[in-house]
């Protein structure tokens, strides 16, 4: 299975995961952090547009 994975050194918290793909990822309360969910799949489509549009470049398929 395909798993997206964020850098979190990389990332600037724009949100913009967010605005287009929240089924995946999330802002942890605590920390502030984007994280992506435990899921069993995860919708491609909507993975791809975060990492297209991310402006850090900080979102990927694992592996990738």
């Amino acid at each position: 299975m395909r798993r997206p994975v964020l850098d979190h050194a990389e990332c600037t918290g724009c949100d913009g995961c967010l605005a287009v793909c929240p089924e995946v990822f999330s802002r942890n309360a605590d920390t502030g952090l984007i994280e992506v969910a435990d899921l069993e799949a995860y919708p491609e489509a909507c993975v791809d547009e975060a990492v297209k549009l991310c402006p850090c470049r900080c979102i990927a398929w694992e592996g990738e």
